[in-house]
Parts: C-alpha cells; structure tokens; sequence
C-alpha cells in the first residue's frame, strides 16, 4: 500500500498534535465518523451544473474526508502516547472505519455523479479488501496490509479527486474522474483481496 509506506512521517508530523490533545482516543474516533458522514453526505448533494461546472459540495467533500483521515490517524498515536490503547479500542477503531467506509463511498454511489452500480461495486470492493485484512488476524495469520488501495490509499484518492474534478469537470474518454475513481476501487480493491487471500492462505500452510 503505497501511503502505507509514510505511516512513520505522518506520524511524526501528526505527533505535536497529538501531544496537546488531553482528550479520549474515543473521542476522536467519532469526529472521524461525523467527518466521513459529512463527507458522506457532501458527495450525495454533489451535482455537475448545466453551466458544465462542478458543485462545490465536491470540494467541501474532499475536505471532510482529510479531516476524517487526520482523525483516524491522531485516536490511534494518542492512544499509545496514553497507554489507553486496548483491544476494546482496536475493535471500536476498526469498526468505526467500515461505517466510514460505507458512508463515504454510499454517499458517492447514491449521488448523480457516479452510477449507482459502480459505486456498489466501489464499496463492495473497499469492504472486501478491509476483510481479508482483518480475517487474516482472525485465523492467526497476523494482520495483511499487502496489496494496492489499502485504507491510507483510499483517503488520499478521496480527498485529491472530488478537488480535481470540481476543476477538471469534462468527461474523459466518456467517464467523469470520479467514475473512474469509482471503477479503480471496485477492480483493484477486489484484486488485492485476493492476493491477501493467497497470502493469509500460503501463511496457514506453515501452521
């Protein structure tokens, strides 16, 4: 997973932040959520004009899903700098991300940029992938991040393409950007699922 690979940085950078937050890891897990279902919603309001351009829901949306990812990312640093973490947080924080998931990319399917089925198959895909990684700690096969699009991945793509195409509102090659964003995870989120799959599989082999 390509953003996977500056985990440590943007821990780093994130870090002062976390230093200064006397606040429950819990806490901000959930303005992650309300962030990712402002986003949510943004992408679902988000319409191309008659005039050709793009709505600015689109721009608010990609915000909110930064803010939602900044978030995500401080509840887990704060909860090892306070030694709170836990397994019962691990649970929450991994839940929470599907329900984020689900409401982005729901936004997005339900919206009238993306059609409906791609945006399905988008989620369905995200879904997939997140599962193989979770499963994998499930059967004692330690947690997999291998593969392309992984979370990180994901909240890059839905921050920088809804601002592209609010300025870049033409169709290419008959698609608008975000139906290829929408088609991207639906294919290459299901590939790499299954390569997590083959590797949690050859990883069962040795036990």
């Amino acid at each position: 997973m390509v953003s996977d690979n500056y985990r440590e940085l943007g821990t780093r950078l994130l870090m002062p932040i976390a230093k200064r937050l006397q606040i429950n890891p819990t806490i901000l897990s959930l303005i992650s959520l309300l962030s990712a279902c402002g986003a949510g919603f943004f992408f679902y309001k988000a319409e191309l004009l008659e005039s050709g351009a793009a709505d600015y829901s689109l721009l608010i949306a990609g915000i909110l899903v930064f803010v939602a990812a900044v978030f995500d990312a401080l509840d887990g640093i704060v909860a090892r700098m306070t030694g709170t973490a836990s397994k019962r947080g691990d649970l929450i924080d991994h839940t929470l991300d599907r329900v984020a998931d689900i409401l982005i990319l729901g936004g997005i399917s339900l919206g009238p940029i993306v059609e409906e089925r791609v945006g399905v198959v988008a989620l369905l895909g995200v879904l997939l992938l997140s599962y193989m990684g979770t499963q994998a700690q499930a059967v004692g096969a330690g947690r997999v991040y291998e593969g392309v699009l992984g979370r990180a991945d994901r909240l890059v793509i839905l921050t920088l393409v809804p601002m592209i195409q609010y300025f870049v509102y033409e169709p290419f090659y008959d698609l608008y950007i975000m139906e290829w964003m929408a088609y991207g995870f639906g294919i290459i989120c299901t590939a790499s699922a299954g390569y997590r799959f083959s590797i949690i599989w050859k990883e069962l082999e040795n036990q």
